[in-house]
């Protein structure tokens, strides 16, 4: 069995796979499949290190010490992506850092936000891990996860599935802007509303906390909110509060275009900015768009 990888021109894969050699593979019909399982960070540092041309990463979460790792790793002039499930109670929750993202945009990292992402696959090169595994302490190290390493036409059909997504303009860009936006609302939350936990060795805290079965609703309240948004951003805010339901329809929201009007009697074009609004606020993490005209509050 382990003579059949031979037919294939992949140094990199062969040398990555003897490093894991204690590890069941399968070669069949010109792909390669390896069970990868925890702790597998070693496996990821590997395949970073290995990697000539491109690293592609979904996780929806991300811990600081995790992107500190892949820029560590990671060899230069590399196209390197990010797709991060961008919702503000993530970070509110600590599953995610916005420092991690600071991290990747110092690097020039594209950085795309899929809300609805859940699935965890990497793509290096020719190579490609589906895991259950995020990329936090927890997913790489302390928690239970179990996935495959690809390679072959496999990998490149999980490659294209992977640029599929992120080119899809759906998915908005994650900018220093709105970074340092999220960062705002987050220090504006109330001591008593953050989350407590106790503990007395943080960095033992980060190793092990969970990043899995958050809400993705922010509960961090609304003032926080409200007093880093001024202005449209305000205004249409203010609108959505006026809704009742947490599912809405941007009719809903177009409902307020004269109450909007009177607020800013200069601008002629008062639906196309209520959209523009909805957008960034999407972008932030306040909402969800679920499609055909409907949206998600993400907040309590």
């Amino acid at each position: 069995m382990k003579g059949a990888i031979n037919h294939f021109p992949m140094p990199a894969h062969k040398k990555i796979l003897a490093d894991i050699k204690d590890k069941p593979y399968f070669v069949k019909d010109n792909f390669v499949i390896k069970i990868i399982k925890s702790p597998w960070e070693d496996v990821f540092v590997n395949c970073l290190k290995q990697a000539k041309r491109q690293v592609y990463l979904a996780s929806p979460f991300i811990k600081k010490q995790t992107a500190e790792l892949i820029i560590k790793n990671c060899g230069h002039n590399l196209d390197i992506r990010y797709l991060n499930a961008f919702k503000l109670n993530n970070f509110f929750q600590g599953a995610s850092d916005l420092e991690a993202l600071r991290i990747f945009d110092a690097c020039k990292i594209k950085q795309k936000n899929v809300p609805r992402l859940h699935a965890k696959f990497f793509v290096f090169d020719d190579m490609a891990i589906v895991t259950s595994g995020n990329l936090t302490p927890g997913g790489l190290k302390n928690n239970v996860e179990y996935g495959v390493m690809l390679a072959g036409k496999v990998s490149q059909e999980v490659e294209r599935d992977y640029l599929n997504i992120f080119n899809d303009k759906e998915h908005p860009a994650i900018t220093l802007d709105i970074i340092e936006e999220a960062q705002k609302i987050l220090s504006s939350v109330p001591k008593e509303k953050r989350p407590k936990i106790n503990v007395n060795d943080k960095k033992l805290f980060a190793e092990v906390a969970s990043d899995e079965n958050l809400s993705d609703r922010f509960s961090g309240g609304i003032e926080s909110i409200v007093a880093n948004l001024a202005s449209w951003k305000r205004d249409v805010f203010d609108c959505l509060l006026l809704i009742k339901d947490d599912v809405f329809s941007i009719d809903e929201v177009y409902r307020f275009s004269e109450q909007l009007k009177k607020l800013h009697p200069d601008n002629k074009n008062i639906e196309p900015k209520i959209r523009q609004q909805l957008q960034y606020l999407r972008d932030l993490g306040l909402i969800e768009f679920v499609g055909d005209g409907v949206y998600r509050k993400l907040w309590v």
